[in-house]
């Protein structure tokens, strides 16, 4: 069998995730349901504010942008509803992203819904994600992205086989590099395992536990490669973005107080 390109190998990654689609893009569909509201790091209701804890990066881009007008007030009340026709309309009638769209991304998001997602959750061996990875089964249910001093950072948060008080996340990164008008183009080279910061040590207790902590240092992709995406629309509060393959994924901010939930890029955890 002919060895896929580095770039649809990239694509390929989470369409063997995901054993859904054949071609469900980069992002995939291992995050909530059309139904899902912005959560933390671990997958229950109702969780506390406490949780949100995440990688705090530094000093972070202040952002001087675009308020949520009424078609995005539309975009989020249709995501809630959870109708996919209505939610791709609400999309149409967002106003196009501004010249400075690429420089206005940078920042912390989570997933709130995307075109090809089937379901909330999904179980597979990490092994069908990237073969370097082992055969150690875990049940994904979020996902975030983080994109920040020309780099992107994408993580799908899981929970591991018999561990349910803890999670912890695939991280996949890469340089950005911002194209004509509102597309960029992701390198993906490396990927990790990456504990949770919301209770640190019993994520990385966990990890170690199922044989994953000798993937916490960064491991070069064997095959990483290139992939496109499109801005269509940036606010303050809102992405909406698309991949290459014609996939359409809704973004939410996350906060300065309330980051990405995870340890990662030397960020230590605190005290």
């Amino acid at each position: 069998m002919a060895r896929p390109a580095p770039r649809r190998a990239v694509l390929a990654v989470v369409a063997v995730v995901v054993g859904l689609h054949a071609s469900r893009g980069f992002l995939g569909g291992l995050v909530n349901s059309a139904h899902g509201d912005f959560q933390g790091d671990f997958p229950t209701q109702g969780q506390a504010s406490s949780l949100f804890t995440g990688h705090r990066p530094g000093a972070r881009t202040v952002h001087v942008i675009m308020k949520a007008g009424a078609e995005e007030e539309s975009l989020q009340s249709a995501i809630k509803g959870g109708n996919k026709d209505r939610i791709q309309k609400a999309i149409e009638g967002l106003p196009d992203p501004g010249k400075s769209a690429m420089k206005e991304i940078e920042g912390d998001w989570q997933v709130t819904w995307d075109s090809g997602s089937l379901g909330p959750t999904k179980k597979t061996l990490l092994k069908l994600v990237c073969d370097q990875l082992p055969n150690t089964m875990v049940e994904f249910y979020r996902q975030y992205n983080l994109i920040q001093d020309g780099k992107y950072y994408w993580l799908q948060a899981f929970t591991m086989d018999g561990i349910q008080r803890t999670n912890a996340a695939l991280l996949m990164s890469g340089p950005f590099k911002a194209g004509k008008g509102n597309t960029g183009t992701v390198d993906f080279n490396e990927v990790q395992i990456v504990p949770s910061r919301h209770g640190s040590a019993e994520s990385r207790e966990a990890i170690r536990s199922t044989g994953l902590d000798r993937y916490m240092k960064p491991l070069k992709l064997k095959d990483g490669g290139k992939v496109e995406v499109t801005v269509h629309y940036v606010s303050d509060e809102t992405l909406v973005q698309e991949d290459e393959v014609g996939n359409t994924y809704v973004f939410k901010r996350m906060s300065d107080s309330y980051p990405v939930p995870y340890i990662f890029a030397d960020k230590k955890a605190e005290s």
